[in-house]
């Protein structure tokens, strides 16, 4: 089973050294990802988390609120190379919709994809988002409705 963690001295240079193995291509490394999260810092607004199944790490995750529109987007989603295909982002994913929902504070999930990246369309759209837009920089803007 899929847990969030937060960022902490025990997981943050594995972190560093996460590699989705796409080069950047799809997804921005974890330390790119970090030193945004503490651009936001002060906001309170953007909330990076470890992925782990059990104890050990195989992800991570970073989420961005925007409270004025009801809306938590999903900034982030890398799964480990050697830990793809083994169902852990769509757990994720389904845990992370959940948690949204019950919170009861967005009106919807919104998440940003790169055309090529077929895996993760797939997974977005079996789970209920439907494209809504694309962003000046070329990504597919996805939104699921909570």
């Amino acid at each position: 089973m899929i847990t969030f963690r937060k960022i902490d001295k025990d997981n943050f240079y594995p972190l560093l050294e996460l590699d989705p193995g796409d080069e950047g291509k799809f997804v921005a490394s974890t330390a790119i990802s970090l030193a945004e999260a503490w651009l936001y810092y002060e906001a309170h607004n953007t909330h990076p988390f470890a992925l782990y199944e059990g104890e050990k790490l195989v992800g991570f995750m970073m989420a961005h609120e925007d409270p004025g529109r009801r809306a938590l987007f999903l900034w982030r989603l890398a799964i480990a190379k050697e830990h793809q295909g083994k169902g852990y982002g769509t757990e994720a994913l389904r845990k992370f919709i959940a948690l949204a929902r019950a919170s009861g504070k967005y009106a919807c999930v919104v998440i940003g994809y790169e055309e090529g990246n077929q895996r993760a369309g797939h997974i977005y759209e079996k789970l209920g988002f439907r494209p809504v837009g694309k962003e000046a920089d070329g990504e597919t803007i996805l939104r699921l409705d909570l």
